[in-house]
This record gives structure tokens, sequence and C-alpha cells, in this order.
């Protein structure tokens, strides 16, 4: 079902995309000098690039990255003519979308080189903006807008909710280095009881039944003592629940155990280690705890650390609080202790990133865009990846179900494969 509905997401988003935006265009010449993803419906100059006109005045704007850099060229020109370089002065402001309310500026300028102006500052990737460019030339200044999308994605907030796509922001936090350990849930051998009773004698009568759940103090049996011939209550040292009913109305009570009670409000994770790992473990270090079925998860601290006596293996002990009754004796137990944590500038979930043409990106939130933006990572735990470049704190980015914007972006065309 689950698959069926993503397919169809995908199909609706493919659509809305393409009524928002159409092809966002492609370099041209690639490997060469290149526009700046222009629509393909821009005029067009000698050099492939983008052509923008004035009057008689006109300038070509063009990307090269060609064994370089990505780098803005410019070649400007009067009534179809190359003007000289050093009477032009050219400005390139590029607004792109950072993930934060302000945005992010880049500007270019230029110097002469060759024959054209070259811009003096890369033009980072995505080559995804919108462009101002302004010239200068006979104390007469040119103005020009333009849109470039590139790995860009325009979703409705209405379609993005009932696609589950779910946003937050990138934060500081830490990476833990873990250890996996299995092993399974046991009494608190600290908070069980066997009951016997106080005086031989006969058992008049039984209150409980094993399962049953007690209070501290509550009668369990009658016992009339052979001393005495007085009737007294054998009752529960502690609450609980009844484990073990071992006697019955007649028979005759001695020293052997009458029941057994455990309290489960707490309980013992004892998890299993290799020798190899000893030295990594020690008291208070934090652990994650999941039942292996998945039904109930805990985090809780290493509370000892004993050799085993029928193993080579260490035990590995968790006081798991169970107040809430989700756990049961006898669970088999997934756990990760937290060998080392250190802390990141900057984390983002596992599940924010996406790999696109072999580049691990997250996708950006504006509005309703969503920006593929690459990124470099650093160390990663089973929640976590350290973001090292690329990612400015406290960029809102796409947290849940980022592979639709991933699918929209490469469905739809709205990517370029430098």
């Amino acid at each position: 079902m689950n698959r069926i509905r993503h397919s169809l997401i995908l199909v609706t988003l493919a659509l809305t995309l393409s009524a928002c935006g159409g092809d966002p265009g492609s370099h041209a010449d690639h490997g060469h000098a290149h526009d700046d993803h222009a629509h393909a419906e821009a005029d067009r100059g000698p050099h492939g690039g983008r052509l923008f006109s004035e009057g008689n005045f006109a300038l070509e704007l063009t990307i090269f990255e060609t064994g370089t850099e990505p780098h803005f060229r410019a070649y400007p020109s009067l009534d179809g003519k190359a003007l000289p370089l050093d009477q032009v002065e050219l400005r390139v402001d590029l607004r792109r979308i950072n993930g934060l309310p302000a945005g992010q500026r880049d500007l270019h300028e230029f110097s002469p080189e060759g024959d054209y102006l070259r811009g003096r500052s890369v033009v980072a990737e995505p080559h995804s903006y919108t462009a101002t460019v302004r010239a200068t030339h006979a104390g007469k200044t040119y103005e020009w807008t333009f849109d470039s999308p590139e790995d860009q994605a325009q979703i409705e907030t209405s379609m993005a909710q009932s696609s589950d796509i779910e946003t937050a922001q990138a934060i500081a936090g830490t990476i833990r280095e873990t250890l996996a350990l299995t092993g399974r849930t046991e009494p608190n051998a600290e908070r069980v009881r066997v009951v016997r009773a106080r005086y031989p004698g006969t058992v008049k009568s039984v209150s409980v039944e094993t399962g049953d759940i007690v209070k501290a103090g509550q009668t369990l049996a009658r016992i009339e003592s052979d001393d005495s011939l007085q009737t007294y209550a054998v009752t529960a040292p502690i609450g609980g629940t009844v484990v073990k009913r071992s006697t019955n109305p007649g028979e005759s009570s001695g020293t052997e155990a009458l029941f057994e009670i455990i309290d489960s409000k707490t309980l013992w994770a004892n998890l299993a280690a290799f020798p190899s790992d000893r030295n990594r473990l020690k008291s208070g270090q934090r652990v994650d705890v999941t039942a292996a079925d998945g039904s109930a998860q805990y985090q809780g601290t290493i509370s000892l650390i004993a050799s085993s006596l029928t193993s080579p293996t260490s035990i590995v002990r968790v006081v798991i609080d169970n107040s809430d009754a989700q756990w049961t004796p006898g669970q088999f137990l997934n756990a990760e202790v937290a060998i080392n944590e250190k802390p990141a500038a900057i984390i983002v979930p596992v599940s924010a990133l996406q790999n696109m043409r072999g580049r691990d990106v997250v996708f950006l939130v504006d509005g309703n865009r969503y920006q593929a933006q690459p990124v470099t990572t650093g160390r990663r735990d089973s929640q976590s990846v350290e973001i090292t470049s690329g990612l400015s704190i406290g960029a809102r980015i796409v947290t849940r179900n980022s592979f639709l914007i991933k699918a929209d972006i490469e469905k739809s065309g709205a990517a370029h494969d430098h």
C-alpha cells in the first residue's frame, strides 16, 4: 500500500513541478563555455551564453569550467562589435536559497582577461540562483535580472503535507561511536522474593493464583500452626506478580517455598560483551536498548560490568525502568553502547541525506521551493551525519521523505549533469 501511495505522490509531484516551472533549461556547449542554466527561450550569443541587450549595447554571459573552477565570462559589445574591456564595469549579484530566511548573496566582480571579462569568484554549485546583472558603459548603467534554477523542485504546501514531507533546522550536536551488543531481559534479583511459612503447619486457604498482581502486605495464604493450633496469615513482602505458587489448601507447610513474587517495575537488561570489547566499556556509559521485535525501547546507562561464570563473555547490565509495563522478563534485546561522543558543528538526520549523481545532497527549503545542496559529510552514527561543508547552522532542510524530492527533480529533468 505504501509503495502504491508513494508512486501516486511522485506522479502528482511531477505534474505539479511541470505546471509551476517547465523546463529549467540546460548548459550550452557542455564541457566548454556554457550558459547559466537559462531557460531554452533565452537569446544566445556567439559563445553559447545568455545574451542581454538594450539599445545598441549587448552583453553575453557564460559560465566556463573546462579545466578550471566554474567562473563567469562576459563579452560586451556595441553595435555588434567587441568593446574594449577597460570601458565596461560589470557586476553579477546572485541570490541563492540556503535554507535561511534572508537567503545567500554572492557578488561577482570582473576583470579583463583575453577577449572577455572574467569573474573573480568561483560560481559555487549548484548553479541555481536569481541573478542581477549590472553593466556600466560610457556613464550609462544597464541592468537585467533572470532566474536560473538547477536541481530544484517547487511543491505546494498542501502537497508536501499530504506527502509527509517534514523539515527541520540543521543544528549542532554530537556524533556517537557505538558498540552493538545483544542480550535479554531478566528479573531484577534485588526485587524477587521467595515466601515461606513462618511456622510449620497446615495450609487452610490460598488467596492468589499464579499471575496475580499483589500489593505489599496482601494476604497470600492462611496457615494453622502445628504448635499453637492458631491460624496466621502469610503476606506478600513486596508488591509484584506471583510467578510461582507451590501450595494448596490441606497441604503441610515447612521450610519449602510457598510463593515467588517478582516486582517487574525494574528489570535487568543483561548484555553479552566479548573480551576484546571489555576495555572499551565502563559504568555510566549511555545505552540504547531495543526489544528484538521492536516493541519497546529504553535509554539507560551501564550499572554493572562483570565476568560470566559460564562463558568467556562479560555481563553488561542496564537497569530498565519498567513502570509503564512495556517490558517482560525473557525478551531478546539489541543494544548500542555510546563508547565515545564528540561534538559536531552541524548535524542532520541520516534520513535527510540523498545521493544525486555521486554527490551527497540535502534539500534546502524556501517556502514551496526545494533546492538540492551538495554537502561534504564527516562522521556519522545510526541517527545523525556530521556536515563539514555546504550547509549553514540553522538552515531549514527536508528531514523526512527526502527521497520524494530527489525523485521529483530527477523525473522532471530539473537536474543538470556536470
